[in-house]
């Protein structure tokens, strides 16, 4: 579970909540517009599938959960990495195959050890799917990305319709309320939708995706070791080399 996730969700709705109760004579209630929501809202998911594939979308949609979750930890990772080093050094490579693997693409590549794949085809394949899941998570976050861009610019057009009404009927109290209503709380539902959840959520996504890539890359450097029956010391030393210093001497061998 990421506690910064769901901090910042609490932080977020806590402070507008408060802010929406704050002024005398105003309720939280008094800031939801349904017609306001429904322009900004329904445009900016419209203008998203509009512009993304089918894959796209729902790629950007399948990410959004692992935005409250922790990526595997590297440490953890080349620990596993090393102890299945020692395993299969002393007992061969099919011993593997009874071992609990946590993290998808290393369960890929230690069957690809158990099944006596050719080291090239190894590589090949571990490549082929670490070139897909990158292009994946490129594309979904690029769908949030866009949510971000567009909802301001959905929330200008929810002013511009609400203006439109409000100069329609100027004689009329109640239309010039609605009218002003729709023209400001538009902008405010497209400024809180792109600034306070889509950016933010695009962005979180591609860090994770580079943290996943680089937990790829000590993978494949894990996999092709240890199918070459090397020293499990070593294989932790070169390792070592993808993680900072101060995060190195936490692993179990240093420890």
């Amino acid at each position: 579970m990421n506690i910064l996730s769901f901090l910042g969700l609490a932080v977020i709705v806590g402070a507008f909540v408060t802010a929406f109760n704050s002024a005398d004579g105003v309720s939280a209630s008094d800031y939801i517009q349904t017609s306001g929501m429904a322009v900004v809202v329904g445009g900016m998911i419209g203008a998203t599938l509009l512009k993304s594939s089918a894959s796209d979308f729902k790629a950007g949609m399948s990410l959004l959960p692992r935005c409250f979750m922790n990526p595997m930890s590297p440490i953890k990772l080349i620990d596993q990495l090393v102890e299945f080093a020692g395993i299969a050094r002393k007992d061969g490579l099919i011993a593997l195959e009874s071992q609990e693997v946590s993290h998808p693409y290393l369960a890929k590549g230690v069957q690809l050890l158990v099944d006596g794949q050719k080291p090239e085809i190894i590589a090949k394949t571990l490549d082929a799917e670490s070139d897909a899941q990158i292009t994946r998570e490129k594309h979904g976050a690029s769908v949030w990305a866009y949510m971000g861009e567009v909802a301001p610019a959905m929330g200008m057009v929810g002013t511009l319709v609400g203006l439109v009404a409000l100069l329609n009927n100027m004689d009329s109290q109640a239309a010039l309320t609605s009218g002003m209503a729709t023209a400001l709380l538009t902008t405010l539902y497209g400024a809180v939708l792109a600034n306070a959840l889509a950016l933010p959520i695009a962005n979180k996504m591609r860090i994770q995706s580079e943290v996943e890539q680089l937990n790829r890359q000590i993978i494949q450097e894990g996999v092709g070791f240890i199918q070459t029956g090397g020293n499990p010391r070593v294989l932790q030393d070169l390792l070592a080399s993808y993680i900072p210093p101060d995060q190195a001497s936490k692993l179990s061998l240093n420890g």
